[in-house]
């Protein structure tokens, strides 16, 4: 079956993924209508298999709902990307232009303003993007925090300080008894999620602020 989503919605399920990885694992090809990108239907076939039949053609079913190529979903991602660490509260908007200017001039869109060197927006417009909960990638981010553990399972979170961080024991052992304690930042979803939930196994609290990939989207949350 050819699911047809909108543009938001292709970019929700690329930021759905966990990484670059998961993108691979994730989605055989990008294919679109040919219309303005803000009006254009898209689908994710699920492997190449589906993407394309046996002549390496898109499948009759997809071209009678007007789909065709349009990147592959590496690629897809790296455009994505791109602008968001040019622009890291990009709108839906300038997305759409970034993809279609690759699409006619196989190059990444440079947005003015940006040092071409580093390839990111500067220092202000990056704090502000972490300020209104927007992550550096087009990926859910989180940041962990140890907030609180009894005084009996403080050795056991130690242990788990210490192998986390790779200090020493002693050192880990000081760190927990002057909480809060920055467990990691910008950790993946995966990541985040064993991390968390490896400290709640010997009941110890940890915060975590979860980041959005897009401006409009909900704030991330574990389970």
């Amino acid at each position: 079956m050819i699911e047809l989503l909108d543009l938001q919605q292709t970019l929700h399920a690329f930021a759905a993924c966990n990484d670059d990885d998961e993108v691979y694992a994730s989605f055989g090809w990008v294919h679109a209508t040919d219309d303005d990108l803000l009006q254009a239907r898209f689908w994710l076939p699920a492997d190449e298999d589906a993407a394309f039949d046996d002549d390496g053609e898109v499948p009759e079913a997809a071209q009678a709902l007007g789909l065709t190529t349009y990147l592959e979903p590496a690629t897809f991602a790296d455009v994505l990307d791109v602008q968001k660490r040019q622009r890291p509260l990009s709108s839906l908007h300038d997305y759409a232009e970034a993809l279609a200017y690759y699409a006619e001039y196989d190059a990444f869109l440079q947005v003015d303003g940006v040092d071409e060197a580093l390839g990111e927006a500067g220092a202000a417009e990056q704090a502000a993007a972490h300020a209104a909960g927007v992550g550096p990638g087009i990926f859910a981010v989180f940041g962990l925090t140890l907030e609180g553990c009894a005084d009996e399972q403080i050795k056991a979170a130690a242990q788990r300080v210490a192998h986390l961080l790779d200090i020493p024991v002693g050192e880990a052992l000081a760190r927990c008894r002057a909480l809060p304690l920055v467990l990691g930042e910008a950790l993946d979803r995966r990541r985040a999620q064993a991390i968390k939930d490896d400290f709640a196994a010997i009941g110890a609290r940890v915060q975590v602020r979860g980041f959005k990939p897009f401006p409009w989207m909900d704030v991330p949350v574990l389970r």
